[in-house]
């Protein structure tokens, strides 16, 4: 895996995928944590793998964030 994040999507049911978010520091060895999070994909309005992966990245961005805030406090 190269350096930088990378979204797997497999569904988990109808209105529900799983988001497997990797990130990694370095193309090779190095750290690398992996976040796997539930997206809502509602069977009678489904989004496309691009919004999929934008919801993702945004409810990835909050975890971080409430993390980072965690360790600051």
């Amino acid at each position: 895996m190269a350096k930088g994040v990378d979204i797997e999507i497999a569904p988990l049911d109808d209105d529900h995928v799983q988001a497997k978010i990797t990130w990694s520091e370095q193309d090779v060895g190095g750290g690398k944590l992996v976040v796997e999070i539930t997206v809502k994909n509602m069977k009678n309005r489904p989004k496309t793998d691009e919004q999929l992966r934008s919801d993702a990245k945004a409810l990835a961005v909050r975890l971080a964030r409430a993390f980072a805030d965690t360790i600051e406090n």
